[in-house]
């Protein structure tokens, strides 16, 4: 297999891309990077085709997606990187965290995950695996039962129409808080890491190795550490019944249609407003008219991927003595952005004992509505928030920026 570490000459878009990757230096072999898995932490608004594209052609077979978590949670990036990573021809697949306390309860994580994945466009019959991401005991100290919980889930999203359902587990976890021997799998994917590449422990036949969490990929440094996986039973690289995979360092190309003229080409209304509503539809949520929201939108409208029924459900809390929107966004697995947004919150720093906050469902809406802004070159986030009236802590919460408030030329970002 190729090795991510090579320095990719071209790629053509619309425009022609030169990267380069390279990977930190070990005294051990480096294994391969067969594929990698994400979630909203790399990019709140998902990856863009762009990344997607470039990592294909550099050797990197597979995706593996965040879409869920426990029965309420859907992750706000996982139908843009789903959509997106479907264009560039990897083969896609998607995971849901469980905190599974019961058989009752692993049942309706799965019946969740089921849901999550059709409002996020992903096909049981054309896609890749799903997998239970299992890490956590949730108070269970009884590794028979959690087993017994783990393979509840499996044999749900099996008799759901799942054919292929896997388990995703750190070595440590595996072996030691469930019974391996008893589940209904084999070949799991594990994750250890180690300077030596120490291999987990494995019970049931060798199936994918998580061996780094901090990996970077060179002109992508600005979406943080990526995890990165060596596909030995071939769970995750096999094109065999993924329809819309390509073979190994080719990539698909698109026209240079918009989302804007496409949808005007059909007839359909092209506003910002309505552009927002159709994500929405399909489970792009914050949406700022991105290229990696429209791109992944385009996909899915060209491909006749119909929406569904919206799956959001709306979680709230009541603010306790001592709480911070960072520690609640923690505990709900959210971001502070989003708690920002979702109830309309002038200052993040300030929140009251006994306020209801929402912590899932539709966004609180504004007399004044969103304003959003195009960069140009000489912009800073201070000049823009004075110039709109917010505070640069809100244009970071909105917009996902690092520390250093970088923001880029060209890149439309929420002002107000």
């Amino acid at each position: 297999m190729k090795k991510i570490n090579k320095v990719l000459s071209t790629l053509v878009l619309s425009t022609v891309l030169a990267f380069s990757f390279a990977g930190p230096s070990f005294a051990a072999k480096q294994p391969d990077i067969d594929f990698i898995d994400v979630s909203h932490w790399n990019a709140e608004q998902g990856l863009p085709l762009s990344f997607y594209q470039t990592i294909k052609l550099g050797g990197v077979q597979g995706i593996v997606v965040k879409v869920s978590e426990g029965t309420s949670y859907l992750d706000p990036a996982a139908s843009v990187n789903i959509a997106n990573a479907k264009q560039a021809g990897l083969v896609t697949s998607a995971y849901h965290f469980g905190r599974l306390t019961s058989v009752a309860d692993a049942q309706s994580e799965a019946k969740w995950f089921d849901k999550t994945l059709q409002k996020v466009g992903f096909n049981k019959d054309t896609d890749g695996y799903v997998v239970l991401d299992l890490e956590v005991t949730s108070g269970v100290t009884d590794r028979a039962k959690l087993t017994q919980y783990a393979n509840a889930f499996i044999k749900q999203m099996r008799d759901l129409g799942y054919s292929k359902v896997d388990i995703y587990s750190g070595s440590h976890f595996y072996n030691n808080q469930l019974v391996p021997s008893n589940l209904i799998i084999d070949k799991p994917w594990l994750a250890r890491y180690s300077s030596s590449y120490q291999e987990p422990q494995w019970s049931t036949g060798r199936g994918a190795w998580q061996w780094s969490s901090t990996y970077k990929f060179v002109g992508f440094e600005h979406y943080g550490l990526f995890d990165v996986n060596d596909d030995f039973a071939g769970k995750y690289t096999s094109t065999n019944g993924v329809e819309s995979a390509t073979p190994v360092g080719k990539v698909k190309h698109i026209g240079s249609l918009s989302l804007v003229d496409y949808l005007k080409s059909i007839g359909k209304d092209a506003s910002f407003n309505a552009r927002a509503q159709l994500a929405s539809q399909y489970g792009i949520s914050n949406y700022t008219g991105s290229a990696a929201q429209n791109l992944a939108l385009l996909s899915k409208l060209k491909d006749g991927v119909q929406p569904t029924q919206s799956t959001s459900t709306t979680t709230t809390y009541t603010v306790k003595r001592g709480d911070t929107l960072s520690g609640i966004a923690a505990k709900y697995n959210t971001s502070v952005g989003r708690l920002v947004a979702l109830n309309n919150i002038k200052n993040a720093n300030f929140i009251k004992v006994g306020q209801v906050l929402k912590i899932s469902g539709a966004a609180a809406t504004t007399s004044t509505g969103k304003t959003y802004h195009k960069v140009v070159a000489g912009d800073t986030v201070s000049e823009l928030a004075k110039k709109y009236g917010s505070t640069i802590a809100q244009i970071k919460y909105w917009n996902g920026l690092n520390s250093k408030y970088t923001i880029y030329v060209g890149k439309t970002i929420r002002v107000k």
